[in-house]
């Protein structure tokens, strides 16, 4: 790790170790602004973003904005996911049904905590899970299924969801029984609502004195409540116009890639019709060039005395006689250090006269002619038997 790194790696942290600690201290607009800041250090330390994301969503759970919690635990559960960190990787799954089941979304909560208890097998975590499928089905109204999910049951929380299914049930005997467990034993005082709403409904009964006393304290809890609640809704505020943000970078991201990939494509589409719009130029003026070619050696080949025609005696008249009908071609080949009887065995094998009609243009014997092809047909790097289709080319350009 370079140290451009471990310095990222430190502001994080700096700004998760603030963040909590203005958690625990009540101040949780600070604390959000803290969490945010430390998702914004640009750091490669994974699990540390997970947690940092963590802290938001239970934020927003507090809060009781379930969908932002739901959103942002799933990015501490990606965060936990790069790491390897399976057990972590499963409780931010586990966190994520939680907010499913509170939205009523029962099936979606069942499939992302079965895969949490595929991902680890951990029996803490496991108890997270009926308590998440005990509360999905609470939510829903389906109380027989909470009955069954926390049959056995110890803790308080799964108690207190048993407690409710019986008395959302009617059967008051038995609701009771649970709240009345409950209370001597009860740490999270949050749950008083629940209990107070237990003991003073349907056919419950409890005495007076611990009536008295638990709707003093639920009215303390209710208030600590309330105010907790505004100062976490600021701060889930601040959390959503960070994530707007966000999304609107996303967007604007993403509408820049699609105006670049139009923008290529449309050039694609011009490079590429010019280069047709060339090739086809070209393989017109090529076509164009054959037909003269053909047509050029047709006459000299129907010519009663192809000697006169080329002015075969005059070897700078016969240069000029075969530029001008073969676009330059005796130029270009003494370009290429052909000699003069290179230039004239060019000529006649480009109009394609016999092996005798050569020797008898060249006053040698046919014999010599195949070897003096050869010769010349390896100064333009070609074999003998290739040299008239490199002439025509060499013609028609």
């Amino acid at each position: 790790m370079n140290i451009f790194a471990v310095i990222l790696v430190s502001c994080a942290m700096t700004f998760y170790q603030n963040g909590k600690a203005l958690r625990e201290e009540g101040k949780q607009e600070e604390a959000m602004q803290a969490f945010i800041e430390a998702a914004h250090s640009e750091t490669e330390d994974e699990a540390l973003l997970g947690r940092v994301y963590s802290n938001m969503a239970n934020m927003c759970r507090q809060a009781n904005d379930h969908e932002t919690a739901y959103e942002v635990y799933g990015m501490s559960a990606e965060h936990f996911r790069k790491t390897n960190d399976t057990l972590a990787y499963a409780y931010a799954l586990n966190n994520m049904a939680w907010e499913q089941a509170v939205m009523g979304e029962k099936e979606e909560a069942y499939m992302l905590v079965d895969s949490a208890v595929r991902i680890y097998s951990y029996s803490p975590l496991i108890e997270k899970v009926i308590e998440t499928k005990s509360a999905a089905c609470l939510f829903r109204q389906e109380y027989d299924s909470v009955l069954y999910y926390t049959n056995g049951a110890d803790n308080d929380y799964l108690l207190m969801l048993r407690a409710q299914a019986f008395s959302f049930l009617q059967i008051d005997d038995s609701a009771m029984l649970y709240a009345q467990q409950l209370l001597p034993r009860m740490t999270n005082l949050f749950y008083l609502d629940d209990l107070y709403y237990i003991l003073t409904h349907n056919d419950t009964k409890a005495d007076t004195e611990t009536l008295r006393v638990l709707a003093s304290e639920r009215a303390d809890v209710q208030n600590a409540i309330k105010e907790r609640h505004g100062e976490l809704t600021k701060a889930v505020q601040l959390l959503r116009q960070d994530l707007s943000k966000k999304e609107q970078a996303t967007s604007w991201k993403a509408i820049l890639w699609w105006v670049i990939g139009i923008v290529l494509l449309v050039w694609g589409a011009i490079v590429v019709y010019k280069q047709r719009k060339l090739q086809k130029e070209k393989s017109d003026f090529e076509q164009a060039r054959r037909k003269e070619l053909a047509q050029n050696i047709r006459q000299l080949q129907e010519a009663k005395d192809v000697r006169h025609e080329l002015a075969w005696d005059d070897f700078a008249a016969l240069c000029l006689q075969i530029d001008k009908r073969f676009h330059g071609l005796a130029s270009r080949l003494q370009e290429q250090r052909l000699n003069e009887q290179d230039v004239r065995i060019c000529i006649l094998v480009l109009i394609g006269l016999s092996h005798k009609e050569i020797a008898d243009m060249l006053n040698c014997s046919p014999k010599s002619i195949g070897k003096q092809k050869d010769l010349t047909a390896h100064k333009l790097g070609v074999s003998g038997g290739q040299l008239q289709d490199k002439l025509q080319k060499t013609a028609i350009l």
